[in-house]
């Protein structure tokens, strides 16, 4: 199945759906299009999460299996 286009409409009828944060149509218009280089476009944003999910891990052990060196404080 392929992912269709993230719009402005879709987030608009998510937050009117869901009503959890009070989102300004500006701000929706900024993940659909970012215009101040600060964020990365929602569906630029879905599109890289896309493309790792498909990358095969093999016998990558999980990460809680991976032990982490801290430094000293």
């Amino acid at each position: 199945m392929t992912r269709s286009k993230v719009t402005l409409a879709t987030l608009q009828g998510l937050r009117d759906s869901l009503a959890a944060y009070p989102w300004r149509d500006e701000e929706l218009s900024e993940l659909v299009d970012p215009r101040f280089g600060i964020i990365t476009g929602f569906d630029d944003l879905l599109s890289e999460l896309e493309s790792l999910r498909e990358v095969d891990l093999g016998e990558t052990p999980p990460a809680q299996g991976v032990s982490v060196k801290r430094r000293p404080r």
